[in-house]
């Protein structure tokens, strides 16, 4: 439900990944308090508050404390099991949202710990891929919020969020804090954090300016993206290109951005299906700029190949070219993060869409990764960052959003499948993506937050 609505130069990307821990004679952790602002949270079912509870996981592992200020959770879910040492502040949505989600939660199944290890058997619990009256209507009404607040209805969050920001500080100042974006009203939080004079880091992730901003927020969101990149002691991004990006938009910066990209957790070796048919899988949303047109018709022409897609609120031309193509396209509806990664072992190959006229690429990528699964991305924009990432890492094929070119690539991972040579053909070693696992990552995050908290002495 919560999703997208739509001093000299920058200096080098000092984003190279590195599994290393921090070395006893650095910066460290150890004692502090760590504050993690992040509107999503689970039980939530995000990306975002995947990478919030894997970099709290791993804050917390070092820290004395970590508290995390988020949204009230939804009705009928259980709230996620946390390290011991965590604290969850959980701030009001307003009066709108707190509304909404009574009727979300009567539309979902609950859950406990969405967050756990899959089940090795591949069985899931999924909502409906459709949505119905009331879901049409919760839509229109975020709509009409996103068009009135800035930088969306997610806004509405901030005045309790700064409110309980303002009563922590109170009781027990955090020595840094890490303020995650998307949504952007994280970063409106976070701003407030210069003013208490506690040094933060900005997970801006992917750029606020997006190109499915709208057109009147437009310029508050660029002011607000410059601000949160000098304001921060330090800001990090989820690839290169988005860095190039910021850097052009707002350089010069005092200070560079960092690369610390979504990730992956190591699941369960399983083996792949047996048969003739080649199964694909897809876990996630089609947005507008996330066309899957090119990837349904490539599907549909080709024989042995069986394309099982979940995720939420499935586009018409989705829900249409299932009900046409029964035996090749089947929705398996919405599904928690437990149970997509549990579908995601039952595949032969794991397949993703590149987003259009933004450096963005799909996490969704990176969290393949855990699978041991070979890859197909299918990519819209010259300029995704994901069909390098595939290649770098031999973890499979990435090819252009035509149809021909799709039903290409599928031949020839039917043909890989049918020969048994589809595990031997990619890398799917641990080795080829060690440097994309979470706590290689939320390791990387721990030292700059120790950094700043040396610093801001």
């Amino acid at each position: 439900w919560h999703h997208r609505r739509h001093r000299g130069p920058a200096g080098p990307l000092t984003g190279s990944l590195t599994t290393d821990t921090v070395p006893p004679s650095e910066p460290s952790l150890r004692g502090r308090t760590v504050l993690v602002v992040s509107h999503d949270f689970p039980p939530a079912r995000s990306p975002q508050a995947i990478r919030a509870m894997a970099f709290t996981r791993r804050l917390a592992a070092e820290a004395a404390q970590v508290v995390v200020l988020t949204r009230t959770r939804l009705p009928g879910f259980a709230e996620a099991t946390v390290p011991a040492n965590v604290r969850v502040l959980r701030a009001s949505p307003g009066w709108l949202e707190e509304r909404i989600d009574g009727l979300v939660a009567r539309r979902r199944h609950a859950e406990v710990d969405d967050d756990a290890q899959p089940a090795a058997d591949g069985k899931v619990n999924a909502s409906p891929a459709a949505l119905n009256w009331k879901g049409r209507a919760i839509a229109r009404l975020r709509r009409a919020t996103d068009t009135l607040c800035f930088p969306d209805g997610r806004a509405l969050w901030v005045r309790d969020a700064i409110r309980q920001l303002d009563a922590l500080c109170e009781s027990q100042r955090p020595d840094v804090a890490l303020v995650m974006h998307e949504p952007a009203a994280s970063l409106l939080v976070g701003r407030h954090l210069g003013k208490r004079g506690i040094p933060w880091l900005a997970d801006i992730a992917d750029p606020v300016l997006a190109p499915y901003t709208p057109w009147h927020w437009r310029g508050r969101a660029t002011r607000l993206e410059a601000a949160a990149l000098h304001e921060a002691g330090a800001a990090s991004a989820t690839n290169p290109a988005t860095v190039e990006l910021l850097a052009k938009r707002h350089g010069p910066l005092s200070k560079p951005i960092v690369v610390l990209p979504q990730g992956f957790t190591p699941m369960p070796a399983v083996p792949m299906p047996g048969g003739d048919t080649l199964r694909l899988v897809y876990t996630g949303r089609f947005y507008p700029f996330r066309d899957p047109a090119p990837l349904l018709a490539a599907v549909a022409a080709t024989p042995g190949v069986e394309l099982v897609i979940a995720g939420p609120e499935m586009p018409d031309a989705v829900l249409a070219a299932a009900q046409r193509h029964p035996d090749a396209i089947r929705l398996a509806g919405e599904l928690g993060h437990r149970d997509a990664l549990a579908l995601q072992m039952t595949a032969d190959v794991l397949v993703s869409v590149g987003n259009a006229g933004t450096a963005q690429a799909p996490g969704k990528v990176q969290e393949y990764f855990g699978a041991a699964r070979p890859l197909l991305h299918v990519f819209h924009d010259a300029g995704d960052p994901a069909p390098a990432l595939v290649r770098d890492t031999g973890r499979g094929l990435a090819c252009p959003a035509r149809a021909d070119d799709v039903a290409a690539a599928l031949r020839e991972l039917l043909a890989l499948k049918r020969a048994g040579g589809l595990a031997t053909r990619f890398d799917l070693s641990p080795d080829a993506v060690q440097d994309y696992r979470w706590d290689a990552i939320a390791g990387r995050l721990a030292a700059l937050l120790a950094g700043l908290v040396v610093d801001g002495r």
